[in-house]
């Protein structure tokens, strides 16, 4: 069970666990790691707010043109 939680805590890394990371009990891992989860999804919402919200300053004739070329 504490190695499932320690590759879940990798993929969210990006990789292998730092060894004071890899001490902590599996729970604490999953946590962890249910922690960044929650923290990139958060991320990519300020980041697609951000995008919508700056496409107000672009004139709206060009904003179907831009949203496309900046993939929004």
């Amino acid at each position: 069970m504490v190695e499932r939680q320690r590759r879940t805590l990798g993929e969210q890394l990006g990789g292998d666990p730092p060894a004071g990371v890899r001490a902590l009990p599996g729970p604490d891992q999953q946590a962890l790691a249910d922690l960044i989860g929650d923290a990139r999804r958060a991320q990519g919402a300020a980041l697609a707010k951000a995008g919508e919200d700056g496409l107000k300053y672009v004139p709206a004739l060009l904003r179907g043109a831009v949203r496309k070329a900046v993939g929004l």
